[in-house]
């Protein structure tokens, strides 16, 4: 029986170790290129061949024939510096799954043909599983590039008298296409031939960013280095006589699992604390499936990893944060009991396929009471990377006596493009706007960078990023949609290279006939904007890269989101009563923000959220900052875009309307590769920033 690991496809978010990539490598050639199907996104083992050479132009007298097959003794490394949970090492990843051939002309060796390599990247694995299965979706994205290639355009250093056995120094100048990029690389080793087979050693650097795939930058788990040595070890057995097709058939090895104590202890703590998220149906169970015993403990020690550096469960607030609802973080003592079970490796003393049940609800649903589903789904453009769309939601209504919502979600379809969202509540007096607008370029819905497009509304209703849960308002409150009004919502969609429909959905609960007849007070919900200015570095300046220049930047954002959207950063810099050398001064390569407003509803807090982009590096809001009464409302010291959640107090924090809240924001230029330095300002797109935040209140009256 093979075993796999209980993964499915993974978000977003960035891990470590990228290269395997580059596994392109080697030397060797190939004059038909080597190929693989995949099925579900799953590396297929069986049935995989590669076509035969074209042996037609050969002559077997001078031209003898090697073959590169999976099992003969060939690897591909990686080597890549990584700081992982706060530990330093150089991590390796191996792959066996290679094809080529290789024709050694013995009367001429400088004649010989080193064509292309192929290596299958599904197939690298590491020291973990939780790693390799990442890096293969989330940075080589192999289920469009299945697999690497060198094609070598260039040999020197054959001998000029072929000697059989006999060890050359050579070096290989070709052509590595890792997904989308193909760039000039030379590889150095030796190469030693006889009568039955040919082998080769050779290593190369290169940078992860040249292509596209890092360094990699994960909060609070791992970074690597962008520098990753790629080293080869070819063994190619000479084939001779009738020739068939090179096969890349191979086995995923079974899992051996150990014996071990799981039941007693381990097995109620992770139903408890983590299947709630990961199992069939939850938010978590697309990046780590727990359905089975097999499917921890094939990952003991990932587990142990990512929840002894506090990256799971996801809960980001300090100490210096109060108390919420809901928190997910483990104990010391669940910490250890965890690290316990993984260092005695991972044990079972339950049946492989023992199903996990989740003994606790980590997300409590909404009601779906109203469920607005687009008319139509939207396809955008990967001309258009950073696309704003609008869709007009009626909220049915058919009594006409208006609505309360006392619940709020967002669904997201396509999770893989879809990058926020933001739902507006408008009055009844807009539709016909809003209808004008809908399909006028011919697609559902419009375009509409900074808000929903129209002349006005009531607010936004609700917003939603990453890891943002279900809403739900306490007993007695809700948000007011008065007969007629309808929602908008405002979908950014981040495009690389596909466009898949999107059907993303608001879901809303409404107050039942005895809450409505009790009566409900109106929760309100306050945006607080705060300048983003971060600056390219002096080095970086240095390159004379023409987008470190801000008025170039604000520029570009104007021509891809209107003139409205280049005005945005140098509005903020006035309504925070700063200047802009206040706000773009580079701690090395982190950059800070402040802005004191007006709490400006008294009340009760209800939530807190802040929102950042992938720069983001830290976040602090704080309660009358400088004062007696000053308290910290949220304060994240290591920010993470894939978790972005509305934190609920637990104790009774009251505000006034003349009460002051400090909203601060910290970015760092290295947590995101940029192939060309810019200045990062406050704006629409992946590659801009935000420090937006938002503060519920419930109202005293």
């Amino acid at each position: 029986m093979h075993v796999r690991s209980g993964f499915r496809r993974l978000d977003p978010g960035r891990v470590a170790v990228l290269l395997v990539m580059t596994v392109g490598l080697l030397a060797v050639v190939t004059r038909d290129q080597w190929s693989w199907v995949f099925a579900s996104g799953e590396a297929q083992e069986q049935g995989v061949d590669a076509q035969t050479v074209d042996v037609a132009s050969l002559d077997e007298q001078r031209e003898w024939l090697f073959r590169i097959e999976p099992g003969n003794g060939s690897a591909a490394r990686y080597r890549v510096e990584e700081r992982l949970a706060g530990s330093s090492k150089i991590t390796v990843g191996t792959s066996t799954v290679i094809g080529g051939d290789i024709v050694i002309d013995t009367v001429d060796p400088a004649a010989s043909v080193v064509g292309e390599v192929v290596v299958n990247v599904e197939m690298f694995t590491s020291d973990s599983s939780l790693r390799d299965k990442r890096l293969r979706h989330d940075f080589l994205e192999s289920t469009h590039w299945p697999f690497a290639r060198f094609v070598t355009t260039q040999i020197e250093g054959m001998p000029a008298t072929f000697v059989a056995g006999e060890r050359a120094a050579v070096t290989l100048q070709g052509d590595l296409t890792i997904k989308e990029t193909t760039l000039a690389v030379e590889f150095a080793g030796e190469v030693q031939v006889d009568e039955q087979q040919l082998t080769a050693t050779m290593t190369t650097t290169v940078l992860g960013s040249a292509f596209g795939v890092g360094p990699i930058n994960i909060a609070r788990l791992a970074h690597t280095s962008d520098e990753i040595v790629l080293e080869f070890d070819l063994v190619a057995q000479r084939v001779t006589g009738e020739l068939t097709a090179g096969s890349l058939d191979t086995e995923l090895p079974a899992f051996e699992f150990a014996g071990g104590a799981f039941a007693e202890h381990v097995q109620p703590l992770l139903e408890q604390r983590c299947v709630g998220c990961h199992t069939s149906g939850g938010p978590g169970w697309s990046t780590l499936a727990m359905d089975t015993a097999a499917d921890v403990a094939v990952i003991a020690k990932d587990i142990a990893l990512v929840t002894g550096a506090g990256y799971m469960p996801p809960w980001l607030p300090s100490k210096d944060s109060p108390a919420f609802h809901n928190d997910w973080s483990l104990s010391a003592e669940e910490l250890q009991l965890i690290a316990d079970w993984a260092a005695t490796g991972g044990g079972l003393d339950v049946a492989p396929d023992t199903p996990l049940v989740a003994s606790r609800k980590l997300v409590n649903p909404i009601r779906e009471d109203l469920v607005l589903l687009p008319a139509q789904a939207y396809v955008g453009s990967v001309d258009r990377p950073d696309d704003y769309r609008c869709q007009m939601l009626p909220i049915p209504d058919p009594e006409g006596d208006g609505t309360w919502i006392t619940g709020f979600t967002f669904v997201p379809d396509q999770t893989s493009i879809v990058h926020h969202s933001i739902v507006t509540l408008v009055q009844a007096e807009l539709v016909q706007e809003a209808q004008s607008r809908d399909g006028a370029d011919g697609k559902p819905g419009w375009t509409c960078y900074g808000g929903n497009g129209l002349s006005g509304s009531m607010g936004q209703l609700a917003g939603w990023a990453p890891g943002q849960q279900p809403s739900h308002f306490p007993d007695g409150y809700g948000i007011w949609a008065p007969p007629g009004s309808f929602v908008v919502n405002q979908v950014h969609y981040h495009y690389d290279h596909e466009t898949p429909a999107d059907r993303s959905s608001v879901i809303l609960q409404e107050a039942t006939a005895e809450q409505a007849a009790a009566g409900l007070k109106r929760v309100s919900s306050q945006n607080y904007l705060t300048p983003a200015e971060l600056p390219c570095t002096p080095e970086e300046e240095a390159t004379g890269a023409p987008l470190c220049d801000r008025d170039a930047v604000l520029a570009e954002v104007g021509e891809k989101y209107g003139r409205g959207a280049s005005s945005i950063p140098d509005a903020l810099l006035v309504a925070c009563d700063g200047e802009l050398a206040d706000y773009a001064k580079l701690d090395g390569t982190t950059s800070h923000s402040s802005c004191d407003r007006l709490v400006g509803q008294s009340g009760t807090i209800y939530s807190v959220l802040g929102h950042m982009h992938e720069f983001g590096a830290s976040y602090r809001m704080t309660l009358n900052p400088d004062t007696a009464d000053e308290r910290i409302l949220l304060d994240i010291p290591v920010w993470s875009f894939e978790w972005q959640l509305s934190y609920e107090p637990v104790e009774e924090i009251k505000v006034t309307q003349s009460d002051i809240v400090r909203i601060e924001c910290w970015w760092d230029r290295t947590l995101q590769a940029m192939p060309e330095p810019r200045y990062v300002t406050w704006n629409e797109g992946t590659v801009d920033e935000m420090c937006f935040s938002t503060i519920r209140v419930l109202p005293d009256r």
